[in-house]
């Protein structure tokens, strides 16, 4: 089968030109100013006005189990993305052993799937078997790759423990991974020290392959927390370094992004490679037990049900702590998902929306199951979230997932379905050239974590294709309907195959 498209086209190397791309089965054939031939093509698609365009790459994803659950990964195509950086903020499918094969099964329990593999290579066999509509590229998770080796308790790793891990992350790494991501805020990755990550990073330059981390603080110590990992990554000779979902997190710390721009413009006159990603929303959204006193916010979050239901006075301390909380904050909190039969039906509402006792909603949902209750925390700036997603340093990570429409299961947060496509309609609105907007979310990822096969319009790339209008593309998910497609997309091409049109 041969497809033939005319347009403007661009992939982030120059401004968008007329172009005719040669699509057959599932790689791009040829790209000319003009293909000659009544015979070149079973399939012409023109376009007047649309930006032909490689596949859009998500940077910071969390498909790794929502996609083998929802294989067309509707989400994702409605916004014209074909691939996506897995496993991040420290959580990937691999390695397992059997200091975490349960609690990950228990993690991905929503999600029905068994987990029957040890490494990246079983990981990559079960994705092929389930025939997913989206191009992963698995990061070695460190919370995942601790625990393989010494579970998650608190503790100093050993000597031999830390050489351990080395090991396995040097195999994921060499089988395929992209690298290794940290989620330095969750247990057991917040009990790593300096040492830990300085050494896990020396491998990680052995290999060539980024570093991507969710810092240990996004706010009051936020500058601490990256020059911990920029100081690191410098001793362990490390030169490609991501910030995960870059932002400053509480009114009382935005005036720190000039110190964050300029930490990182030191660093990168060093030679080390340092970018960042960003959704384009004011609210992030994470794990509702974040908000728990100690010794609760080291705890995993399986631990934490268990504790809650055995021991009354656990359930007594945290209502003690969250009567503590000021209005301000429960008034920036929102559900986001939970399994608890009662408050499922509040997902998307602001806790000082929601009928009876807010506190006994946080302790229900967390007794429940604290694994499936996440918050929505509204708290950012949109002018320093401007600033980020137009600094040519920026790359779209949505924090989302892969889902259908009718999904059962996944988040309300609406950057599943959006924000990719309002990532670009807020930095074309900023003045942004089309080329330039189109490489951030294409050629820019593809070179910065070593795609060989997608991100460009080259013969012999794979055909991940998608055509929007520059003019219409956009996001209009919100909390009560966030799973809306994007405007915009006229058309999404996957591996040859047209999957939204």
């Amino acid at each position: 089968m041969r497809t033939l498209f005319k347009g403007f086209a661009s992939d982030g190397r120059s401004e968008p030109e007329r172009k005719t791309i040669l699509v057959e089965n599932d790689r791009i054939i040829a790209v000319e100013k003009e293909i000659y031939g009544s015979s070149a093509a079973d399939r012409i698609y023109s376009f007047k006005d649309e930006i032909i365009s490689p596949g859009f790459i998500d940077v910071h994803g969390h498909s790794d189990m929502s996609a083998p659950a929802a294989p067309a990964a509707e989400s994702r195509h409605f916004q014209g993305v074909t691939g996506e950086i897995s496993g991040n903020c420290g959580l990937s499918p691999f390695p397992v052993t059997g200091m975490n094969r349960e609690h990950l099964q228990n993690l991905y329990a929503d999600y029905s799937i068994k987990i029957n593999w040890d490494d990246l290579p079983g990981y990559r066999n079960f994705l092929d078997g389930k025939k997913i509509r989206l191009r992963l590229h698995p990061l070695c998770g460190h919370n995942t790759l601790r625990a393989a080796v010494a579970g998650y308790e608190k503790k100093e790793l050993s000597d031999s423990e830390l050489k351990k891990m080395q090991l396995m992350l040097t195999e994921a790494l060499k089988s395929g991974a992209a690298g290794m991501s940290a989620g330095l805020l969750y247990a057991p990755g917040c009990f790593a020290g300096d040492r830990e990550i300085t050494e896990l990073m020396k491998t990680i330059a052995a290999c060539d392959k980024v570093f991507a981390i969710h810092l240990r603080s996004e706010g009051e110590k936020l500058l601490e927390s990256l020059y911990e990992t920029l100081s690191c990554a410098g001793k362990a000779g490390l030169k490609k370094v991501e910030i995960s979902h870059l932002k400053t997190a509480g009114k009382s710390n935005w005036h720190k992004l000039d110190a964050v721009m300029e930490m990182i413009s030191d660093f990168r006159s060093t030679g080390m490679d340092v970018r960042f990603d960003r959704y384009p929303y004011i609210e992030s959204q994470t794990m509702l037990s974040v908000i728990l006193p100690a010794p609760f916010d080291t705890m995993p979050d399986r631990e934490i049900t268990r504790t809650l239901r055995l021991k009354p006075q656990a359930v007594s301390d945290i209502r003690h702590a969250l009567q503590k909380r000021g209005t301000s904050d429960w008034e920036r909190w929102r559900i986001t998902g939970t399994t608890h039969p009662h408050w499922k039906n509040f997902i998307g509402r602001k806790y000082t929306e929601l009928p009876g006792d807010r506190i006994e909603a946080v302790v229900e949902q967390l007794t429940f199951d604290a694994v499936s209750a996440t918050i929505g925390a509204a708290g950012m700036s949109a002018e320093n979230m401007s600033r980020i997603i137009t600094s040519p340093l920026c790359m779209a990570g949505s924090d989302g997932f892969a889902l259908d429409h009718d999904s059962p299961s996944g988040n309300s947060h609406p950057r599943s379905f959006g924000a990719v496509a309002k990532f670009i309609r807020l930095r074309l609105d900023s003045g942004i050239s089309i080329g330039n907007t189109v490489k951030a979310v294409t050629s820019a990822p593809a070179e910065f974590f070593s795609l060989p096969e997608t991100g460009f319009l080259s013969p012999g790339k794979k055909a991940d294709i998608t055509i929007f209008s520059p003019d219409e593309i956009d996001s209009h998910a919100d909390f009560t309907d966030p799973r809306r497609a994007a405007s915009g997309i006229r058309l999404t091409m996957f591996d040859g195959s047209i999957t939204h049109f």
